[in-house]
């Protein structure tokens, strides 16, 4: 398969998997977090190394914006197995595409940073989360963890790169 194909399928099928996650969340979750892991384990070490980093960092950032009253899971849990799911499965993802296109790291930085907050505006949407403060501050908030997060990525990314 053709890399632009492989591109847009593996897009395509995240973009499935993250509507049926936060549709279902705790209905399916041990379907989510089986399917996360074994995409996970598919990975090559060094990219899964890259992805089980980015997936702690985003679970840690979920935190923080739960423990400072910026969002909250409609949940009983402070962070639900679904969206650590989720985050495995997105750093799977991201690792493999980042690794896989031609598309310049800034291109790659801000397409993150505008689609992870896009994301939980649709999770809102679909009473997956609740925004506990105005929308925009709630967003504001998102693009720039989300902006930290992409950027640390690539660089650790462009590091291990040059290393090699």
């Amino acid at each position: 398969m053709k890399r632009p194909a492989q591109l847009l399928l593996t897009a395509v099928a995240f973009d499935v998997y993250w509507t049926l996650v936060v549709v279902f969340r705790e209905r399916g979750i041990f379907l989510w977090l089986a399917l996360a892991i074994l995409a996970c384990l598919m990975l090559p070490h060094t990219q899964r190394r890259d992805a089980l980093l980015l997936a702690l960092a985003g679970s840690a950032l979920d935190t923080a914006w739960v423990l400072t009253g910026l969002i909250k899971f409609n949940s009983t849990a402070l962070l639900p197995l679904w969206m650590v799911a989720l985050w495995l499965m997105f750093a799977t993802v991201w690792s493999r595409l980042t690794s896989m296109t031609t598309l310049s790291r800034w291109l790659l930085v801000l397409s993150g940073t505008v689609g992870g907050p896009v994301a939980y505006a649709i999770g809102e949407y679909l009473g997956a989360i609740t925004f506990l403060e105005p929308t925009a501050i709630v967003l504001s908030w998102m693009v720039c963890g989300w902006l930290v997060l992409m950027l640390l990525f690539h660089v650790l990314m462009g590091r291990q790169q040059c290393a090699r």
